[in-house]
């Protein structure tokens, strides 16, 4: 079947990503770590990649950058092809690093140079490992290091909107103790008084039912999207990113 073979793919796809910097999928938390304070992954797959990425900020302007792990990186994937049609035309970067904790988001965020690509809209999702490690991050922790990478990119990006996302569903039981950490740091998300360029968009519950499941066919593996969930999120997404680009547009001064 069509999925099957998808899934497969992907599952194939995300062992050769994470296998290329390992270290940073390491179950337990590093000594002197915190999800605010930037951390690099000293491993030569990690760095090389972030070299990559630089390249291509470097080397092309973008309107819009999107920043965070895996969920991000595989829009140019399993995702391909909604990316394809909603976000590749607006000269979008995808920034994603499977993996990547908050803590090394902000790290790229401090290392990147984003002056070339000058992106009108940043946006954002992170913290989802952070919460699924052993031990995991605990709800507020996580939120500082988001709303320290929000900061980061108005500091870095003064010309650029945010559109924060929330963080989607993890692992295939629902109501669990992962589910729970999840759904108190989108709280605080949702609950926070951020500033006015930037704008938070519920993706956890696009993608349950009533009973806190992951919708059909919108998950591979109970934490990265499958085709169709990139779909359903591109949906949702869609939408506000052009809304927040007009909005950025109307403002810009005339060249």
């Amino acid at each position: 079947m069509l999925w099957m073979r998808q899934a497969n793919f992907t599952i194939l796809l995300l062992a050769c990503l994470v296998a290329s910097h390992a270290h940073s999928q390491a179950p337990t938390a590093l000594p002197n770590r915190a999800a605010d304070r930037p951390q690099a992954i000293l491993e030569p797959g990690w760095l090389r990649r972030v070299g990559t990425q630089q390249g291509t900020l470097t080397n092309q302007p973008c309107r819009v950058c999107f920043i965070g792990d895996s969920l991000t990186e595989l829009w140019e994937h399993t995702g391909k092809a909604d990316w394809d049609l909603h976000f590749a035309p607006l000269k979008a970067a995808n920034l994603g690093l499977t993996a990547d904790r908050t803590e090394h988001i902000l790290e790229r965020i401090r290392r990147l140079e984003f002056r070339r690509a000058k992106p009108d809209l940043v946006v954002l999702m992170m913290g989802t490992n952070n919460l699924g490690m052993d031990p995991p991050d605990k709800p507020e922790e996580v939120f500082r290091g988001i709303q320290k990478g929000v900061a980061m990119i108005q500091t870095k990006m003064p010309q650029a909107k945010t559109l924060l996302l929330t963080i989607p569903p993890s692992g295939t039981e629902p109501k669990s103790a992962l589910r729970q950490r999840i759904q108190e740091t989108n709280k605080l998300l949702t609950g926070a008084n951020w500033p006015d360029d930037v704008r938070v968009l519920p993706v956890y519950e696009a993608m349950v039912d009533e009973a806190d499941r992951w919708r059909a066919d919108c998950t591979l593996d109970g934490t990265h999207f499958s085709a169709s969930g990139y779909a359903r999120l591109a949906a949702l997404l869609s939408p506000a990113v052009n809304e927040m680009l007009g909005a950025t547009a109307a403002a810009a001064p005339a060249r």
